[in-house]
This record gives structure tokens, C-alpha cells and sequence, in this order.
């Protein structure tokens, strides 16, 4: 902005002179305008020839103009510059940054598996580097970079990409050198700040690279309160201060055609010379790198002939002071000098002990049975473990034992017949080595999956790289046969294992185990067809491509939100023939989604958006009742320039693209929701991944309801996408802030519809909202019984270990520095140690307001009542928390809620359907009995229940209360009791 847009002026008058009146000059003397704004500099001339030659002026006069055309001349180039064109703008801006002392990135980039990564980290001017990796899911690493070798330490899910048979043994351990794949960066080198201004002005080392790039504006920002333009060429995108200094603020740098898969480069406007961006290192930044380094720092060095692979990445950019290079500095000196021992990746698996198992068993007819197991070492390292044996449901060894490198051991195990007399069985003996390093510390994880028949000193399926059987190995395989049983028949069990075997193969060996673990294993809502559906899996994961590993990390996420959720297999809905396949299917929120990842240009969005269309109008794809979601997962890395545009830029964009013409279907829309996922800079510039969601009605509309359609996407996201609603909302949909605003309009106050889905709660009018009578304290001490007591401590302590949880990882999310990834470690491995693989959700504390209510209030103030058990529904829904009958005949509900919770809002049913209701209020009562009566066709439990119900209603005969749990951190502290007016 400059100085002329600091005055305003109101339109319907004339702008005030640039320079001081003066008394009306002599009849005879000319009369000065002022000058034209575009010809400043030959007006100033033009009036200066005229003052000269006049021979009319009266000498005080000609001063005075004199004075007045210089001032106003000064003023016009120092106070109202020009205003500098988009080329200017990006050449002032990496001018500046070849200058700074060093760069700090917040970003992200697309590793080799096309796995989104997020680093912070500053590189200084001679590629001295220090930071932070992270992957959504929790994993972490740190990052150490000098100019001698690259350090990386990541914590157990870091390696679940890479080596996750290794993952226990490598987690919080420096390794030296690690594999560009693992970092996910480019050589650091190429990230210093002439580096980075080289890849952004088109020039290397050796001058010039083709034609200037055209750079136009393509919109405007602010970053960290400071006003900014975003410039883009086509391919790059820059984020630049609008006023002096013009600094880089945010940088995007997309990825080859070659580093990035089919990509397409898209054309820069006006201009037939674009391209992408290529870091090379300069020698203003240090030494150049031996080719081992450059390896070793995340490139394998190029053969001869060959470019250098593109570095591709989008971040926001800052120059560090002084104090944070010294910082960077001496954090890689002492990380160097502390672990100067550290191992290559390659080495460190290697040094992992080999170690084979032989057991030998023969037919038995005595009341004891011998088997022989031989343990060889042939690793390069002492192994120490214990070596278990099964067979038959008994664990006839479980010795430790210790052997050196090339060394064995012969041990015996003795089992007991268990043929009844006359009869001969078939048994299966299984032996392994147990390695707690190598394995975890759960051995009864071990010996549960030898009892389903897993033979775990084998390799799984056709495994052929690193066969170690770490904790989260053994965690999926447990997962994925937990109804495995004494009373399978031995062709389901060899199928399944088999199956589910080659399954985690395959997810090892494509790079996908980190997304299947963290859906299989973190959530219990992953829906499998019988054993088709397990030979499904086996041959999905055989070839996982990017649009298959980026479904699979979104239905991980909606599973943890509690969606049930098929993927990777068909789904059969009960009681139907019909079977449909897509990319995911949420069952929960009833949508069928086809997922496109995109890494290219415009081109590659369109067509893979038309795909998409073609495939939800295919037959077997969408069952009956769901909605049709096509989804364009654009990378940060992309080389279209949507990659960095938010939701408005987006509209423009599809508007040009004419993307309305794919609205028409047969029989109506062609798809119900378009999800387009990108990644702008946030408020301070760093990237943030943002879901803009359309819908035909806003692509056909010419002139849209901006706030219509905004607050409609926030209402589908709070639905359908669980990590933008739980950094938005809590978990019963009040707003974390009421302040919130996105896309410039306010985040909606949220309710459930009799589908439990969320809308927004100015949708329909409220009845009357509840009144309660003052809240009664009921203190932890009049629990009467011992057991009870401590049951509700132990909850209680589950409840405060959930919330720990899911608080370092919010934290942790939002500043990812080691530190908040230790914390947030340390918590997991707590949990685990209580809950062991229960899913971290709001049952855990809801558990504790229910269990408050059941175990403690209503028998201390309700003495004699009798607990009626309730009919299950899919999430607790349309249905009340508890039930009782008291002494006199009345029946008691109970709404119960955890510590955080408040009574909820939903849509009413029969008489209140187009009103919005609330908990302990008559209305909801008579909603939910509704509900009831609507479900007894096929449940008569429901339909007793909801007559009985309806006449304690009518009768007064019904009361309504709700228990909340006080908030005891550790310890159970007791709760409040409240009675609603009914």
C-alpha cells in the first residue's frame, strides 16, 4: 500500500491539492495545475521552462512556484513511488533472500511413498541444518545436518513407513546417513537461501536457465499481520510483503514430471516457457558436497548424465537471527559429538540378530510328548531372548536363552498328551525366539498369535526383505484374527493366516503399513466381508497405489471418529446379494467416495476429476441411500497451481474450467459433494491442509450465496472430516471458540438430526431448552462399596490417561518440536500400558459420567432402584443413557455425562420433527420414545419399553435427571446430580 491509500476521501468530492494553496497570483500572472500523476518528471520540466521564460512574473511569485513545483515533485517520488509489477515484486524478493544468513522452513513435501511430511527446520548458508519431520499419524523425527553426514532419530511410527520390523529397535535411536526416502527431503545443500532464490529466479550456478519466468499476482494475503501478495509463474508460487522490505514470505516449489509420477507442468500465463523449479547448490553457500554426502543428506547421487532429481516442496520461509543459527549450529555439533558412534540405517538392521528356529516333534502315543528345538544365531550380534513353545492350548518352554554370533543352542520341550484314549489329533507345534527389543514387551501378544497357528520365526507371506516380527507387526496380526478360535475349521485358519500373512507382506513392501496399522489397529471400524473380503485385502495391497494410500489414511481417519468404514474390500450390505466396490465407503455417514490423488497440472485435475465422476455413476459402486463424494487430493508438491490456492481461488478457477458441465447425471446430480483438498498458506504463511468442498448447486449458480455455501461446507465437514471438527469443535459440537471464523464467516452452532448427523442448529427453530433444579454435590465418599470404588478410580484414571493423550497430540500437532513428540510418546506408551489398543475416543469419558451414574449417584440416592437394560443402537443414538425402575413404580432416565460434558440439541421427532430439542426436557423424552416406537417392528424390546415409557410420561410417573462426573483428575471425585422439569 502506498501513501495515497492512507487518506480517504469521500467519492462526491474533489481530492485535496498534493501541495499548499496560495493567494490568487496578479490577473496577468498564468495559473499552475497540478501535474498529471502519469508524466511526473516532464511536468516538473515543462513548469520550470515556463517559469523561466516568463518575463511577467513578479520575482516573489516566481519563487514561491518555484518552491511549490519542487516540493510537490519530491513528494511525488518519495512519498507515491510506483507501484511494483509481479516481475518486480519476485526479483526484489529473492534478491533479498540471497542475502540472508540462513532460512527457516515451516512446510510440507511429498516423500517417496507420495506420504505427506511436515518439517520445521533452519538450514544455514553452508547447509548446516537442524529440525523437525512429522507425519500426521504421530511419527516424528529429529534431523541433524552438518558437512560431514546426516543424523535422523525417529520414534516407533517414524519407522512404521520404512522398516517396520525394525520399528522397535530403531525407535529414539540415532542413525547415521539414513536413505533419502526415509528424510523426504532434498539434500539440504539445496535449501540454503541462494539455493532457494536460485530455484525461484530461474538461475543456477551457471547463469541463466531458459526465459524469465512471467509472474502475475494471483491474489492477496496477510502473513503474520503484515499485507502480501501471492505471485505465481504457472509452476512456482511466492507469497512477498507488499510494501518495503519485499521479503519472501512463503515459497511453493513443485516437483518434476520425472519425481513426481505422470505430472504435467502447467503452463504459465502468456508465456510457452514454463517449468519447474531445480535447487542446485552454489558456491556462495559452502563447499560443494562429496557425492557419498549427497546421498547420505537424501539424494542418491545422480549417474553420470543424469539431472539431479527436482526437490519439491511448500513452506513458509523467514530468515533467522543471528541467535537461531548459533542454535542450529550448536544443536548439530552436539547431537555429532554425542552419538559419533551412530550406525548407517543399512547396518543397524543388518547388526539385528538373525536368528533361526528348528523345532522337531514326532507322533506321540505316550502320556508325555518330546519335542526338540535347535536356535542358531547367524547374525553379527549376541542374541539374548527367550524361546517359546506352543502346542495344543500349553506353553510346554518358555526359556531364555543366549546365543552368540554363529553359535546355537538345542533346548527340549515337553507337552502333555492331550488325545482322549482310542483317538488320534492332529497338533500344531510352533516355536520362536522371543527378542523384547525386537518384539516389544508383550509376550502374551506372542504366544496368542502362536495359539491361532502363526508360525512368527517364518516370513509372512512372500516376504523378502527384513522378516523381523516387531510389536506392531504382531498388533495388526492380532487384529486381523481375532475370531480365530479352537472351534475354527483348520481350511478357514489356514486361509486366514495365509491371507492375513501375505496382507502385512504387502504392506511392508509397499510402503503402506503406517495407514493400515493406524485403521486396523488404532480403530475397531474397519469392516471386512468374511474371508472373501480377507482375499480381497490380500490382492488390494499387492499394488497400493497413491490414490489408494491417501483413502486409506482418510478412512483411518473417520474410523477414529468412530465411521464404520470398508475399504480395500467389497462391501455386502446384510441381507442383500449385491456387493459394491469403490474406494471407501463410509457406512456411518452413508457416502461412497472415489479418491484421486493429484500430482501434476490443471490437466491431470480435470481428467481425474471426470474419472471420478464416471466411476459414482458406475453400477456396483454406490449402494442404495448414499451420497456420491468425488475427492481431488491435490499434493502440496503439484505442479498445478490450485496445489496452494484456497476455497475463493478455487471457485474462480472452476468457474474457468467449467467444471459444472460434470454436474449433469442421470436422474439427477451427478455427485453430491466435490472435495477438493489443497494446501494454502495459513495465517502465517505456513501451509495448511484445507478441504473446500462443492456442491452442483454453487458450480451451476452464477451468482453464488457466498455465506450460504460456506457455512453449508463447514457443516459437511464437521460431518465428514474429523480433523478439521475436533481442532474446531469439542466433542459434543460446541465450538472451541465462538470467534472462529473461516472463509470469512463464522463457524456454525451445531446439532444432530434424527440421522445423528450434525447440521446447523439455525436450520430449525428450538423448543423450550431444559430446566433443572440446583445441582446437587455427591461426593466420592458415600460410595459404599470397596469394588465400586475402585472401579470408578480405575475409570477415572482411564479417563485423565485419554485426555493426556489426546492433549499431547494436539499439542504436538500444533508445535512439532521434539520435545511435544516425547511428551506425546510418553503418553501413548501410557495409554497402551492402560488400555492397551482400545481406540482413544469420547467413550472412554464418557464412560466415566455413565459409570458415575450406574455405580455410585443413583443407587446412594436412589436406594432400591433396579437397572432395566436398554436395546443397543448404532452410536448410543435415539436412545436414553440409562434406565430404572424406583421402589414406587416410577421410571427414572438418566442422562449421564463426563466431566466436559453438556446437555445436546438434536432434531425432534413425530409431533417436534421440525423443531430442534434438548436433553432433560419433555420433548426430547418424547423424541426418543418415538424413535423407539419406530424401531419396534423389528425389535419388540423396543416397542415395550417405548409404551412403558410413553405411560409413565402421561401419567407422571416419569422422572428425568442428569449426572455429570466431577473432574478428579486420577482419582474419582465424585459427580453433581440434577432433576429436569418435566
Amino acid at each position: 500500500m502506498d501513501a495515497r491509500d492512507n487518506a480517504s476521501v469521500p467519492s462526491d468530492q474533489p481530492p485535496p491539492p498534493p501541495y499548499p494553496s496560495f493567494p490568487p497570483l496578479p490577473p496577468q500572472a498564468p495559473q499552475f495545475s497540478p501535474p498529471p500523476a502519469g508524466n511526473r518528471a516532464s511536468q516538473t520540466a515543462r513548469a520550470l521552462v515556463r517559469l523561466i521564460s516568463s518575463s511577467r512574473w513578479y520575482w516573489r511569485w516566481g519563487v514561491l512556484a518555484l518552491v511549490t513545483v519542487l516540493v510537490a515533485g519530491l513528494m511525488t517520488f518519495v512519498l507515491w513511488p510506483d507501484e511494483k509489477t509481479p516481475p518486480q515484486l519476485a526479483s526484489a524478493a529473492t534478491k533479498s533472500l540471497r542475502v540472508w544468513r540462513g532460512v527457516t522452513y515451516a512446510g510440507t513435501t511429498v516423500d517417496s511413498n507420495s506420504t505427506i511430511i511436515g518439517f520445521r527446520l533452519t538450514v544455514a548458508r553452508n547447509g548446516t541444518a537442524y529440525g523437525i519431520l512429522s507425519r500426521g499419524s504421530g511419527a516424528y523425527a529429529e534431523l541433524a545436518v552438518s558437512p560431514k553426514r546426516t543424523l535422523l532419530r525417529g520414534n516407533s511410527q517414524w519407522w512404521f513407513e520404512h522398516e517396520p520390523g525394525s520399528a522397535e529397535a530403531l525407535a529414539n535411536t540415532w542413525v547415521a546417513d539414513p536413505p533419502q526416502g526415509v528424510i523426504g527431503l532434498a539434500e539440504l545443500s539445496r535449501m540454503t537461501p541462494t539455493a532457494l532464490a536460485d530455484a525461484l529466479s530461474g538461475k543456477d550456478t551457471d547463469g541463466p536457465s531458459g526465459r524469465p519466468s512471467k509472474w502475475r499476482q494471483n491474489g492477496a494475503m496477510s502473513v503474520n499481520g503484515r499485507p502480501a501478495k501471492v505471485l505465481t509463474d504457472g509452476a512456482l508460487r511466492i507469497v512477498v510483503s507488499a510494501s518495503p522490505p519485499y521479503r519472501p514470505l512463503s515459497v511453493g516449489l513443485p516437483g518434476s514430471a520425472g519425481s513426481q509420477g505422470t505430472s504435467t507442468p502447467e503452463p504459465a500465463p502468456d508465456a510457452s516457457d514454463a517449468r519447474t523449479a531445480v535447487f542446485r547448490s552454489s558456491p556462495q553457500d559452502g563447499a560443494a558436497r562429496s557425492a557419498s554426502h549427497v546421498q547420505s543428506a537424501g539424494h542418491a547421487p545422480a549417474a553420470a548424465g543424469e539431472p539431479v532429481p527436482d526437490p519439491a516442496l511448500s513452506s513458509a520461509v523467514s530468515e533467522p537471527d543471528a541467535a537461531q543459527v548459533k542454535s542450529t549450529t550448536e544443536n548439530v555439533r552436539r547431537v555429532n559429538t554425542s552419538h559419533e558412534q551412530a550406525e548407517p540405517l543399512s547396518q543397524r538392521v543388518a547388526a539385528q540378530s538373525d536368528v533361526s528356529v528348528q523345532l522337531t516333534s514326532s507322533f506321540c502315543t505316550t502320556p508325555s510328548c518330546p519335542a526338540t528345538v535347535n536356535v542358531t544365531n547367524q547374525g553379527t550380534a549376541p542374541a539374548s531372548g527367550t524361546v517359546i513353545v506352543t502346542v495344543a492350548g500349553q506353553t510346554p518352554l518358555n526359556s531364555p536363552v543366549s546365543v552368540p554370533p554363529g553359535g546355537s543352542r538345542t533346548l527340549t520341550a515337553t507337552a502333555t498328551n492331550t488325545a482322549p484314549p482310542g483317538q488320534t489329533i492332529q497338533v500344531n507345534w510352533s516355536a520362536v525366539f522371543y527378542a523384547a527389543s525386537v518384539m516389544g514387551d508383550d509376550p502374551a501378544l506372542v504366544k496368542r498369535l502362536m495359539g491361532r497357528g502363526f508360525q512368527l520365526s517364518k516370513p509372512l507371506g512372500d516376504q523378502r526383505s527384513n522378516d523381523s516380527k516387531s510389536k506392531p507387526i504382531l498388533q495388526l496380526l492380532d487384529a486381523m484374527t481375532t475370531d480365530i478360535g479352537p472351534r475354527t475349521s483348520p481350511e478357514v485358519r489356514k486361509s486366514r493366516l495365509s491371507n492375513v500373512g501375505q496382507t502385512v507382506a504387502n504392506l511392508e513392501q509397499q510402503g503402506a503399513f503406517e495407514p493400515f496399522y493406524d485403521l486396523a489397529v488404532n480403530t475397531d471400524n474397519l469392516r471386512v466381508s468374511g474371508e472373501s473380503g480377507i482375499a480381497e485385502l490380500a490382492a488390494k495391497t499387492a499394488q497400493i497405489s497413491v490414490s489408494d494410500r491417501r483413502a486409506m489414511q482418510y478412512a483411518s481417519d473417520l474410523a477414529r471418529a468412530g465411521n464404520e468404514i470398508v475399504w480395500g474390500n467389497t462391501y455386502k450390505p446384510e441381507g442383500s446379494t449385491d456387493g459394491y466396490k469403490a474406494d471407501l465407503q463410509n457406512l456411518t455417514g452413508k457416502q461412497t467416495i472415489q479418491l484421486k490423488a493429484v500430482s501434476g497440472g490443471m490437466d491431470e485435475v480435470v481428467n481425474d476429476f471426470a474419472a471420478a465422476i464416471k466411476e459414482l455413476s458406475g453400477t456396483g459402486v454406490v449402494p442404495p441411500g448414499f451420497d456420491k463424494v468425488a475427492w481431488i487430493d491435490i499434493d502440496p508438491n503439484a505442479s498445478t497451481v490450485l496445489a496452494g490456492s484456497d476455497r475463493q481461488a478455487l471457485a474462480k478457477e472452476f468457474k474457468k474450467l467449467k467444471l459444472d458441465k460434470y454436474c449433469n447425471g442421470s436422474g439427477g446430480p451427478a455427485f453430491d459433494a466435490a472435495v477438493f483438498t489443497t494446501y494454502p498458506p495459513g495465517p502465517d504463511g505456513t501451509p495448511q491442509r484445507t478441504n473446500s468442498v462443492f456442491t452442483c448447486n454453487e458450480l451451476l449458480s452464477s451468482a453464488a450465496d457466498h455465506h450460504k455455501y460456506i457455512q453449508d461446507e463447514m457443516v459437511w465437514k464437521a460431518n465428514n472430516d474429523p480433523v478439521w471438527y475436533s481442532a474446531n469443535y469439542k466433542i459434543d459440537g460446541r465450538r472451541r471458540s465462538e470467534n472462529t471464523k473461516e472463509n470469512g464467516v463464522t463457524l456454525p452452532k451445531l446439532a444432530k438430526d434424527n440421522e445423528n448427523h450434525w447440521i446447523s442448529k439455525n436450520k430449525l427453530p428450538s423448543a423450550p431448552g431444559a430446566k433443572l433444579s440446583p445441582a446437587k454435590s455427591v461426593g466420592p465418599g458415600s460410595v459404599s462399596d470397596g469394588k465400586r470404588s475402585d472401579l470408578l478410580n480405575k475409570i477415572a484414571d482411564h479417563r485423565k490417561t485419554s485426555v493426556d493423550l489426546t492433549n499431547a497430540e494436539r499439542k504436538f500437532q500444533k508445535h512439532g518440536t521434539a520435545a511435544n513428540g516425547q511428551a506425546r510418546d510418553q503418553a501413548l506408551k501410557h495409554y497402551r500400558k492402560e488400555l492397551g489398543v482400545k481406540p482413544n475416543n469420547s467413550s472412554i469419558s464418557e464412560r466415566l459420567g455413565e459409570s458415575a451414574a450406574r455405580y455410585h449417584v443413583v443407587p446412594e440416592e436412589f436406594p432400591g432402584a433396579e437397572r432395566i437394560p436398554l436395546p443397543s443402537t448404532p452410536n448410543g443414538a435415539d436412545m436414553f443413557d440409562q434406565l430404572y425402575q424406583l421402589k414406587d413404580g416410577d421410571l427414572l432416565v438418566v442422562e449421564a455425562k463426563a466431566p466436559s460434558g453438556e446437555l445436546g440439541w438434536r432434531q425432534g421427532k413425530g409431533p417436534h420433527k421440525n423443531k430442534l430439542v434438548q436433553q432433560c426436557t419433555r420433548e426430547y423424552a418424547e423424541t426418543i420414545i418415538e424413535a423407539m416406537k419406530e424401531r419396534a417392528a423389528k425389535s419388540l424390546r423396543d416397542g415395550k419399553l417405548a409404551h412403558d415409557l410413553e405411560e409413565a410420561l402421561n401419567h407422571g410417573k416419569l422422572r428425568y435427571v442428569v449426572v455429570k462426573a466431577k473432574d478428579g483428575g486420577s482419582s474419582y471425585a465424585g459427580a453433581t446430580l440434577q432433576e429436569c422439569a418435566m
